[in-house]
């Protein structure tokens, strides 16, 4: 009887952890892209020690990263290097300097 118990609470929890996994399957798969004039800006100035997490994450299993743009403030560490690094390995975004912001955000 108490190995029928047991299996049944494994039981309980596969069939939970088989929901949970379905459901943010269907949450990842209906997301909706953002739109070509939304778009995500960021300046930065001196973040060399959390921008390359910042734009991971906002990259990871999202578009944010199509229509980002990051705007360099004259970081006097290697924030600037870093963002071009990501920008090597194909995570798509706009990297603008301090006077090329000024103007893309006169544009909008």
């Amino acid at each position: 009887m108490f190995e029928v118990f047991i299996y049944g609470i494994i039981w309980c929890f596969a069939v939970y952890g088989i929901l949970v996994m379905l459901q943010e399957i269907t949450r990842n798969n209906t997301y909706h892209k953002i739109e070509e004039n939304v778009k995500l800006i960021m300046t930065v100035k001196n973040a060399e020690d959390g921008i390359e997490n910042y734009v991971r994450e906002l990259s990871f299993g999202r578009n944010f990263y199509n229509n980002l743009v990051v705007i360099d403030m004259e970081s006097d560490d290697d924030t600037l290097d870093i963002l071009k690094e990501l920008e090597k390995e194909n995570i798509n975004m706009k990297i603008l300097n301090k006077q090329e912001g000024k103007k893309y955000l006169e544009n909008l």
